[in-house]
């Protein structure tokens, strides 16, 4: 099967919005793709086909997955929206002619990623969030220039926004989301990005929030309760403008030495800002 009859049936089987979003997949993969060195066409075949299975009713893919003989974990089964990744690269096989192994795997982890992601799986990942066609959201700007100079960076800045938009959905995140975070986190380190410890950092958030004079600052560990962070810092201050003030002033003083945050919220309303640095998460009130 050529890719214009690829193309034909894929136009069949999806939606007209969601058929718009894998061109844009496969034409953003392309230009990644020639911007890094990387097999242009295993590049367009593995963006235009990366949800080809996203349309079909969940029950129907549970069971496809399980007629198929596909491993499905516990997980997967209760949240049958990311069955799609894994029955779509089997299914390039089956109805699409597609034996390429590279492209198989960028396919079945475009959704969760994974340990040593080959360039292939970065490209199609991060495809699929920059493509043209996506609605707007918060961090889509710097994820399209971070593409453009460090596909680990990018990697790390995208699997950060995914986990906050499902958290924000209140959805359970899966194992596999947060593995692959702790490898690119990981990564970053052994490229000298990142070498104090959470205790280190937690330490200096401490000391330079009760030097700008925070009122009831508090240190929460979580390590143990959740792998979303190692520890919460806490405090308030007696004034929106205080707030704007502390939140302003620590970004800046960690991005002196390094650290940036992951994610800001709630710059609005100025009620409570929360600034992640992925292992330490600061919550700064309004009393």
């Amino acid at each position: 099967m050529n890719l214009i009859q690829m193309d034909e049936k894929l136009k069949k089987t999806l939606s007209e919005r969601r058929y718009i979003h894998s061109i844009g997949v496969m034409e953003s993969a392309v230009s990644l793709a020639e911007r890094f060195g990387e097999n242009v066409e295993k590049a367009r075949l593995a963006g235009l086909l990366h949800d080809c299975a996203k349309e079909i009713d969940k029950d129907e893919a549970l069971r496809m997955c399980d007629e198929l003989g596909i491993e499905i974990d516990d997980e997967k089964r209760v949240q049958k929206g990311l069955l799609h990744a894994d029955l779509g690269a089997e299914l390039i096989k089956t109805e699409y002619d597609v034996s390429d192994s590279e492209i198989y795997d960028a396919v079945k982890y475009h959704t969760m990623g994974r340990h040593n992601m080959t360039m292939l799986d970065k490209i199609i990942y991060l495809a699929d969030f920059i493509e043209p066609s996506r609605r707007d959201f918060e961090g889509l700007t710097e994820l399209r220039k971070l593409c453009m100079e460090d596909l680990d960076e990018a990697m790390l800045f995208a699997i950060n926004l995914s986990i906050s938009f499902v958290l924000n959905k209140g959805k359970v995140l899966h194992k596999q989301t947060l593995a692959t975070r702790d490898y690119f986190q990981n990564l970053k380190k052994q490229k000298g990005g990142n070498t104090m410890t959470s205790t280190e950092k937690m330490q200096k958030i401490v000391e330079f929030l009760d030097s700008k004079k925070a009122h009831d600052i508090k240190v929460l560990k979580v390590a143990d309760l959740t792998l979303l962070a190692d520890y919460f810092v806490i405090c308030s201050a007696q004034s929106t403008t205080q707030v704007k003030s502390l939140s302003d002033n620590l970004q800046e003083h960690l991005e002196e030495i390094g650290e940036e945050p992951l994610k800001r919220e709630g710059k609005q309303g100025l009620n409570w800002i929360l600034l992640d640095y992925s292992d330490v998460i600061v919550h700064i009130f309004y009393q």
